[in-house]
């Protein structure tokens, strides 16, 4: 399943890494061209994150219907053509319309692949792989610094990219099948994952916090530091996939979030950026594997795609209130500092209430 989880990987790949989190690499040039303010900035990331949520929470029942790998990639499709129509310069208004478009079909990506995946036998090291298809996409993007000439190219380029990751992506259809319909009742009850989705939560809340104020911390360039943070997370599944195997899903989350929350640390970030930058790449996609890892050690089958779309929502909710947190601890105890040492608190609140959470395999 390593093949298969490579190649679908690709998709949230395309869909976070390009199409999500590389809005970081273009912002600059539409502030310079468009004027935009930091506002508007922050209500587009907001718009995205939103879109998202919302993806989220319906996910799981518009692709039970629609049916998994027929949701996935049209979601795949048709977000790649939304990252294409930013070029366009539609208006701030369709501009925020776009990006809500693009991470509510983000989140049928992420969800969709990651059922699809658990549902054709795929285990911790396979899933690991998957979501480090997100760093692909993270380190590729910064590809089109160089042959960007404007905010309009930029767009244009990451469609491109977009497109042939999903392209590649499609190799892996004939490998996949479809989750199991729930049973009545819902397929059962999520709560020997509740305490998990908590610290879902809160890790979405802290880590966005990080990834957000990270360029406003370092005193080198950002494109180095943020292909560091790509090429750490590619290895995701490779060191936290065997960990998971070894140690359970529960044990190895408490792990990973000790290391992404050392990661964080401002004094680290500070004096080595790239050492805190391939920490924290290394281990951000790990929660996600020991998270989705849980699923399938503490629940029934056919409950994997419904704890999946819900604990997605947790993370998006967490990412949508986590740069807001950071930013008013920002204002209020000494800028930049403040905003990231609020980000690493998120992160221990995580890791304390992932501390609570029963160990013992199901």
């Amino acid at each position: 399943m390593l093949l298969s989880g490579l190649l679908l990987g690709l998709g949230p790949g395309a869909a976070l890494g390009v199409g999500r989190f590389a809005y970081a690499l273009v912002l600059p040039a539409m502030q310079a061209d468009l004027g935009l303010s930091f506002a508007q900035a922050g209500f587009l990331g907001s718009a995205n994150t939103a879109g998202y949520l919302l993806g989220a929470l319906v996910s799981h029942g518009v692709l039970g219907a629609f049916g998994y790998r027929r949701g996935f990639y049209t979601a795949l499709l048709l977000q790649t053509v939304a990252v294409a129509l930013l070029a366009l310069g539609p208006g701030f208004e369709l501009f925020a319309v776009l990006r809500f478009a693009q991470g509510f079909l983000g989140a049928f990506v992420f969800v969709g692949g990651a059922a699809l995946l658990l549902a054709s036998g795929g285990r911790a090291t396979s899933l690991g792989v998957y979501f480090g298809g997100v760093g692909i996409g993270i380190a590729a993007s910064t590809l089109i610094l160089p042959l960007m000439s404007g905010w309009q190219s930029g767009w244009l380029l990451l469609a491109g990219l977009a497109a042939l990751m999903s392209v590649i992506a499609a190799g892996a259809w004939p490998r996949l099948v479809d989750p199991q319909p729930p049973a009545s009742g819902g397929g059962g009850s999520l709560r020997p994952v509740t305490v998990a989705l908590v610290t879902y939560g809160l890790y979405g809340a802290g880590y966005i916090g990080y990834m957000t104020f990270l360029g406003s911390g370092l005193e080198v360039p950002l494109g180095g530091v943020w292909v560091t943070l790509g090429l750490g997370s590619v290895l995701t599944g490779l060191l936290w996939g065997p960990v998971v195997e070894r140690a359970g899903a529960a044990r190895a989350l408490i792990l990973v979030m000790l290391v992404l929350t050392v990661a964080s640390l401002y004094p680290l970030l500070l004096r080595l950026p790239y050492v805190s930058a391939f920490l924290f790449g290394v281990s951000f996609l790990g929660v996600i594997t020991a998270i989705t890892s849980l699923f399938r050690e503490r629940l029934p089958a056919a409950a994997w795609p419904r704890a999946m779309g819900l604990s997605t929502a947790a993370f998006a909710l967490g990412q949508a209130l986590g740069p807001s947190i950071s930013g008013l601890a920002g204002d209020a105890f000494g800028g930049v500092a403040g905003a990231l040492w609020a980000a690493t608190g998120l992160l221990i609140a995580g890791l304390l209430v992932a501390l609570l959470a029963p160990r013992s395999r199901a």
